[in-house]
C-alpha cells in the first residue's frame, strides 16, 4: 500500500510539474513573442512613415497652396503602393491649422476604393485627438492606439519641420485586428511547440545524460582527454613537483587548410600517442586546435618535458600518406597548480616569438604576464569610463611661427579614473585598438568637440583611425553633424600614415567622402622619406604632419632641416599645409620657421590642455607654468 501511495503521489507531482512548465514555457513564449511582434510592428510602422516623408519631399508642404488635383492624386497612389509594400493598413500626411488637423496626402485601401470614401486633399481629420496634435510640437516620433471611422489602429506621428517652417507629420497606421491574430497565433504554436518538446526531452534525457558526461571530458577528434577533464584533473592532484607543458604543433593549422581537418586530426593524434608512451600515468590532453598538454610530478620535471620535447622525432614524418613533417614549440611551467596553465601558456607564446623549441616560465614571462594583468585593468578602467562618462578632451594649440598666431587646435582623448588620476592617450590606445572601442572613443570626442567649438570660429582637428575611416555607423553619424555644423571647414581629420599605406585605395576613397562634405584631411606621423611622402601628396589632402621624432634632431642635424625644408617647399607648391610636432625648445622652433614650417605644436608651445587657449600671452603662461 505503501508503494502504490509512493507512486501514486510521484506520479501526481510529475504531472503538477509538467502542468507548471507548460504554462509557465507558453507564458513566457508568448510574453516574448508578444514583444517581438510589438517590436516588429512598430519598426514596420516607422520605417512606412520615414518612407512616406521621402516620397511627399521637403518641398511638397512649402507650397501647399499650389497643390494640384493631379499631383494629389499621384502622391496618394505612391503612398497607396508604400502602404500596401510595407505592410501597413494607411500612410499620410498632415498639418496642423489650430484648433484641428488636416490630411495633406494619404494612401486609400480597395474597401475605401469600393466604398468611395477616399481622403481628400486637406480633408479636416475630426477625430485627431490630444496625442495626435502634440506630435506636432514633439521631437522624436509619438505612437498611439486610438479608433475613428476608418477602424481601430496603432499608429505613428513623426514630425517635420518643412524648409518654410511649416510643422507637418508624417504617419502610419495598422490595424489591432491584424495584432491580435498574430499574438494569438504566437499562443497556439507555444502551446503546441511545448506540449511537443516536454515528451521529446522526457524520453531523451537519460541517454542525453550518459552522453554528456563522457562527451564532456573527452575530445571527440583524436578521443583524447580534453581541456574540462585537464581542469578537473588538476584540481584534484595532490602533486608537490608537478610540470606541466603546452605543446604547439606550429604547422597543424596550416595542415588543415590545405588538406582538411581529417589529416590535421591524424597528425595531432600520432604526436599525442607519441608523449603517451613517456608520460604514463598522466594522461595526455587536447588543449586547442593545434595544442596539447603533457605532465610529469617527478622531481625536477621541467628538465623532464623539456628533454622529452627536444627528443621528439621532427626529422621523421608524423605522417606518410601524405607525407607530413611538424615543428613544436612548447613552453613549460611548474609550481602553484592553480598558475599552471597561464604560465604555460605566457611561456609557449614566447617561445614561437623567439623561434625557440622550449621555454621555461621565467622572470620574463612574469613581466609578460604583468602587462597583460595591465592590459586587462586599463580595459576595465576604460569600460567604467565610458559607463560614467569620465572621457575628456584636450586641446593642444598649433601656432605658425612666422605670425605666432593660434591656428588650430589639435583635440585627442584622456580618461579620468575613478580617483581623479587622468590617462593620456598612449597609455590606452594599444587596450581600446584589441577592444575594438576605437569608434566608440571617437563617437564620443567628436560630440564633445562639435558641442565645445560650435558657437565659435576656431580651427580644430581630431584623429580618425582606419577603423573608424571604415565603420560605416561612425560614418553615418558624423555626417549627421557635419550637415548641423556651421563651418565645418574649420574641422580637420587626420589619418595615420601607416593606415594610408596599408590601405591605400580604401582610404583613398574615404578622404574623398570626407572631403566631399566640406571638411579637410590631414596625414599624421609622415617619416618615411620624400618617395612615400610624394606618394601620400598625391591623395586630395590639406595638410602633413610630421613625426614628431625629426624635431628632436633639426636644431644640429643640418640633414634633418634640409628633408624638412624640401617637405615644405613640396607642401607650399601643391597648398598642404605642413604641421610639425614636438617642438621643445625654442632653437627648435627657430629652425622651424626657418625651414618655412606653417604650424608647429609641442611642450615649448603648451601642452594639451582641457580648456582652449586663443592667445599667445596665454600660451607662454601655460608653457613657463
Amino acid at each position: 500500500m505503501y508503494r502504490k501511495t509512493s507512486a501514486m503521489t510521484w506520479s501526481l507531482v510529475g504531472f503538477l510539474l509538467f502542468i507548471s512548465s507548460l504554462i509557465g514555457y507558453v507564458a513566457y513564449t508568448y510574453q516574448s513573442t508578444r514583444q517581438a511582434i510589438m517590436d516588429n510592428i512598430d519598426k514596420q510602422l516607422l520605417h512606412a512613415a520615414k518612407s512616406a516623408q521621402l516620397i511627399i519631399g521637403d518641398d511638397y508642404h512649402t507650397q501647399l497652396s499650389s497643390v494640384s488635383p493631379h499631383e494629389y492624386q499621384q502622391k496618394s497612389a505612391q503612398l497607396t503602393a508604400l502602404a500596401q509594400a510595407v505592410g501597413v493598413e494607411y500612410v499620410y500626411t498632415m498639418i496642423y491649422r489650430a484648433p484641428d488637423v488636416y490630411f495633406t496626402a494619404s494612401s486609400y485601401t480597395k474597401s475605401d476604393l469600393r466604398q468611395n470614401r477616399l481622403t481628400q486633399f486637406l480633408d479636416r481629420y475630426e477625430e485627431a485627438t490630444a496625442i495626435n496634435k502634440a506630435a506636432f510640437r514633439s521631437t522624436e516620433p509619438v505612437f498611439e492606439v486610438s479608433k475613428d471611422q476608418w477602424g481601430h489602429f496603432k499608429s505613428i506621428f513623426i514630425p517635420y519641420i518643412a524648409p518654410d517652417g511649416t510643422p507637418y507629420i508624417t504617419g502610419a497606421d495598422i490595424t489591432i485586428g491584424k495584432v491580435d491574430a498574430l499574438l494569438q497565433e504566437s499562443v497556439t504554436k507555444a502551446t503546441l511547440t511545448a506540449s511537443f518538446f516536454f515528451f521529446i526531452a522526457v524520453l531523451v534525457a537519460a541517454l542525453y545524460l550518459q552522453l554528456y558526461r563522457k562527451s564532456m571530458s573527452t575530445d571527440p577528434r583524436t578521443g583524447f582527454a580534453n581541456r574540462v577533464a585537464l581542469e578537473r584533473d588538476l584540481s584534484k592532484k595532490q602533486d608537490q613537483h608537478l610540470a606541466l607543458a603546452i605543446v604547439t604543433v606550429d604547422e597543424l593549422e596550416d595542415i588543415i587548410g590545405f588538406y582538411g581537418t581529417q589529416v590535421g586530426d591524424l597528425a595531432l593524434q600520432k604526436v599525442m600517442t607519441y608523449f603517451k608512451r613517456f608520460t604514463h600515468p598522466h594522461q595526455v590532453y587536447r588543449l586547442a586546435t593545434s595544442k596539447l598538454v603533457i605532465m610529469s610530478n617527478i622531481k625536477d620535471g621541467e628538465a623532464y618535458l623539456s628533454q622529452l620535447i627536444a627528443d621528439f622525432p621532427k626529422s621523421s614524418p608524423v605522417l606518410t600518406n601524405p607525407h607530413l613533417y611538424i615543428q613544436l614549440h612548447a613552453g613549460i611551467a611548474s609550481g602553484n597548480k592553480s598558475l599552471l596553465l597561464e604560465n604555460a601558456s605566457i611561456a609557449c607564446r614566447q617561445a614561437k616569438q623567439t623561434q625557440q623549441t622550449v621555454c621555461l616560465f621565467s622572470v620574463d614571462s612574469q613581466d609578460a604576464r604583468l602587462k597583460q594583468k595591465n592590459h586587462l585593468a586599463i580595459a576595465n578602467i576604460l569600460q567604467d569610463a565610458f559607463d560614467s562618462e569620465r572621457i575628456a578632451t584636450y586641446f593642444t594649440p598649433r601656432v605658425n611661427p612666422k605670425t605666432e598666431q593660434i591656428l588650430q587646435h589639435g583635440c585627442s582623448a584622456r580618461i579620468i579614473t575613478e580617483q581623479g588620476a587622468i590617462l593620456k592617450t598612449e597609455s590606452f590606445s594599444e587596450v581600446v585598438r584589441q577592444s575594438r572601442l576605437q569608434s566608440k572613443l571617437t563617437r564620443s570626442i567628436f560630440t564633445q568637440c562639435i558641442t565645445h567649438f560650435r558657437k565659435t570660429t576656431s580651427a580644430w582637428s581630431i584623429k580618425l583611425s582606419f577603423q573608424d575611416a571604415t565603420d560605416p555607423q561612425l560614418l553615418d553619424f558624423i555626417d549627421q553633424e557635419l550637415r548641423r555644423y556651421p563651418q565645418p571647414q574649420l574641422i580637420t581629420f587626420e589619418l595615420d600614415e601607416k593606415d594610408v599605406l596599408d590601405n591605400f585605395n580604401a582610404m583613398a576613397v574615404c578622404i574623398n567622402v570626407l572631403k566631399s562634405k566640406g571638411v579637410k584631411v590631414s596625414i599624421n606621423a609622415v617619416s618615411s622619406g620624400l618617395l612615400t611622402v610624394s606618394r601620400v601628396m598625391k591623395l586630395n589632402i590639406d595638410m602633413l604632419l610630421l613625426d614628431e621624432a625629426l624635431t628632436t634632431y633639426i636644431a644640429e642635424d643640418e640633414q634633418v632641416f634640409e628633408f624638412i625644408q624640401n617637405i615644405a617647399k613640396l607642401c607650399g607648391d601643391k597648398h598642404i599645409l605642413l604641421l610639425v610636432a614636438g617642438v621643445e625648445s625654442e632653437q627648435q622652433y627657430a629652425r622651424l620657421s626657418e625651414a618655412g614650417v606653417d604650424l608647429v605644436e609641442g611642450p615649448y608651445i603648451a601642452r594639451a590642455a582641457p580648456h582652449v587657449c586663443n592667445k599667445l600671452r596665454q600660451l607662454n603662461n601655460q608653457a613657463r607654468a
